[in-house]
């Protein structure tokens, strides 16, 4: 006759305790979106995006493209008169204080017709979607949204009559709330460019430096304050990068990515560390890492039960 060894009191069994891991596990792999890092040292897989207009065509099978330092980079836009986009295809929660850190390297390269027309690093409502070509960089006309504009084309006043110039854009205007037009370098000349993008949710402080390397600027480029969750009219937001070309056309590349979903600057490209210290699992892994703990607590439990 098979005997049970008695368990002390409040104290649970071996199985219990492994079930409990594992239901805690799952509860991790269901946790928001905000309490992870995302993590992009290059673009080797883009299979958590969803790629619009030119830019699916340019990227194609859920790779980025060779970019000029051998790596694989997130190419938005090529060639004239296109538009494109990149959002990543799962909202990214702001219900706390809508605060996030954000920080991407880019370059512009292959010029054609004196290069244009900029990318634009979005927060917006919808991710399948781009917006106008030309002057309107793949964001005009997207509402409700705030944009970050780096600009190579000079489109006249709205622009400040500056074929170099940066600016903070809201619901789809070109017209910028806060422009910045005197920068590091010219994008035109192909260097690689380092942008930071920090909203504090508590003052509802936007800010964006630019630099030359990937030591973070003490001082901002430009700063603008708005109330994102008011703006935006929901609490979850899609995240990325649009392009627009007209007349004149560059390869508009991003490099690396990394952004948290709370207020805390990123130092450190290329060590990042999130309020999750990881990386956000590619689409499906979540789902999957889920199903298997399920399975394991499954077989636990009936293992438990026999005993």
């Amino acid at each position: 006759m098979k005997t049970t060894r008695p368990q002390l009191p409040g104290r649970p069994s071996r199985h219990l305790s492994t079930l409990l891991g594992a239901a805690a596990l799952c509860a991790l792999a269901s946790s928001p979106a905000q309490a992870t890092l995302i993590n992009y040292q290059n673009f080797d897989n883009l299979s958590a995006f969803t790629l619009n207009g030119i830019t699916q065509t340019i990227n194609s099978s859920s790779q980025g493209v060779i970019g000029p330092s051998g790596a694989r980079v997130l190419r938005l836009t090529n060639d004239y008169w296109s538009s494109g986009s990149a959002f990543l295809t799962n909202a990214f929660s702001l219900a706390a204080d809508a605060s996030f850190s954000s920080y991407f390297e880019f370059q512009f390269t292959g010029q054609k017709g004196g290069g244009a027309d900029g990318i634009v690093f979005a927060v917006q409502t919808v991710a399948n979607t781009a917006g106008g070509a030309g002057g309107g960089i793949g964001y005009q006309g997207l509402s409700p949204s705030v944009g970050v504009e780096f600009d190579n084309w000079n489109n006249g006043g709205g622009d400040g009559n500056n074929d170099n110039h940066a600016g903070i854009n809201i619901n789809g205007d070109m017209n910028s709330v806060a422009r910045a037009d005197t920068l590091p370098a010219q994008f035109d000349d192909g260097g690689v460019f380092h942008a930071w993008v920090d909203y504090n949710g508590a003052t509802d402080l936007l800010e964006v430096r630019l630099a030359l390397s990937d030591t973070r600027p003490t001082a901002a480029l430009m700063s603008h304050t708005v109330d994102l969750v008011t703006l935006l009219g929901t609490t979850d937001a899609f995240i990325g990068f649009t392009s627009g070309t007209g007349a004149a056309a560059a390869n508009h590349d991003i490099r690396r990515w990394v952004f948290t979903g709370e207020f805390a600057p990123i130092d450190d490209p290329d060590d990042p560390v999130g309020p999750g210290n990881g990386t956000v699992p590619e689409p499906g892994s979540l789902a999957l890492l889920s199903l298997g703990l399920l399975g394991v607590f499954g077989g636990l439990r009936r293992r438990a039960l026999a005993t």
